[in-house]
């Protein structure tokens, strides 16, 4: 994504250098409306006035959680390098909806749900196949939007003050839209965690639902109810990484596991080496798709083998053959992103027999259960 952005940039300079005086101001007049019309979007700017916003201050006069959690969103990404992408869509989208949102429920609300959302999505990601915690804010996102709908479908049914007017929601419509076509082209909303950030939202309007027309929710209800998801979620996670095992227990899924993750990353190795025969990519891209895509999916399958308890005697001699292939595979990777940065032919050719010997221990996990 950083990559794709900076040769957005370099394409806007390139155009823009070519381009006469008269051509460039009227590109940076377009540049700077396109701007001021989706600030004015994600604002609300224009709409703060009428029955519906002034019933909303009644309730909760300033908005301060949203851009506490704006705020808290930005500290998560510069700590766990989540893609720049993903963050402004998702201050976006949870600046817009927070205007409304915030004062319709209370800041207690706001956060609390906010928080269980983002909560169980990272614990959710524990059961990817892929290992390891995925954190983002658009999963709590995501949880919000759940939590606006039922919020508003109640409102609505109910013929509430509170209801949300035409013009608001053709202002609300695109930055949604937009949203959701960013989730279903990078991560989907099919996956665990989406789902489970999802369902936090839906369950928390669904429980303060009936109090909106009143006064601002209660928090306990809310709070019994997301720590009760995020327990839910706790245990599939441990549940699927670490299934009940027994004397009869197939290892075969996790030999499985490990033949599909080679054949994927070799695979994916050799593609970005055309590209560098090319001239493409240069050598150091081409150690950071191996340290970046493949060296952690190594790293992720030889931790659920180590993860694995009470194996079988039969079966014990199977997991160390595939033990000892991720650890020359591991050491071959190793040494070709070394080779690559130095530019060093003798090392590429050791990465080159390390590799070869890794493949003979492959070979034999992929021979038929009997012979191995």
């Amino acid at each position: 994504m950083a990559h794709f952005l900076l040769l957005i940039v370099v394409v806007l300079g390139a155009a823009l250098y070519f381009m006469t005086s008269v051509e460039r101001s009227a590109f940076l007049r377009m540049i700077l409306a396109a701007f001021l019309k989706v600030r004015e979007t994600v604002t609300l700017e224009g709409l703060h006035g009428g029955p519906f916003f002034d019933a909303l201050r009644a309730r909760t006069p300033r908005v301060v959680a949203t851009p506490a959690l704006i705020a808290l969103s930005v500290i998560i990404f510069i700590f766990v390098h989540s893609p720049v992408l993903d963050l402004f869509i998702s201050a976006a989208c949870l600046l817009q909806i927070g205007f409304i949102l915030e004062r319709l429920v209370g800041r207690l609300v706001f956060t609390t749900v906010y928080v269980g959302a983002g909560v169980a999505a990272a614990v959710a990601s524990l059961s990817l196949s892929t290992g390891g915690v995925s954190v983002s804010a658009s999963a709590s996102v995501l949880g919000m939007y759940g939590l606006f709908l039922v919020t508003s479908i109640w409102s609505m049914l109910r013929d509430s003050s509170l209801t949300i007017p035409l013009n608001v929601t053709k202002r609300l419509a695109p930055v949604a839209a937009v949203f959701v076509l960013y989730k279903l082209t990078t991560t989907g909303l099919a996956n665990v965690a989406d789902l489970a950030a999802l369902v936090c939202g839906l369950v928390g309007g669904i429980v303060i639902a009936r109090d909106l027309n009143e006064h601002t929710p209660r928090i306990r209800r809310l709070a019994t109810a997301m720590a009760a998801i995020v327990t839910v979620v706790a245990l599939y996670a441990v549940t699927v990484r670490h299934p009940p095992l027994s004397e009869t227990m197939d290892v075969r899924p996790e030999i499985e596991r490990v033949i599909t993750v080679e054949d994927r990353t070799a695979g994916l190795y050799e593609k970005e080496v055309d590209r560098f025969r090319r001239g493409r990519i240069n050598a150091a891209a081409l150690a950071d798709v191996i340290e970046q895509a493949i060296v952690p999916e190594l790293r992720a399958v030889a931790g659920r083998l180590r993860a694995l308890q009470d194996v079988p005697p039969e079966h014990q001699h199977v997991i160390a053959a595939a033990q000892t292939f991720l650890t020359l595979r591991h050491e071959s990777w190793q040494m070709r992103v070394a080779a690559l940065q130095k530019s060093d032919m003798r090392a590429l050719r050791q990465a080159d027999s390390k590799e070869q010997a890794s493949r003979e221990a492959f070979q034999r996990l992929k021979m038929p259960p009997s012979e191995l």
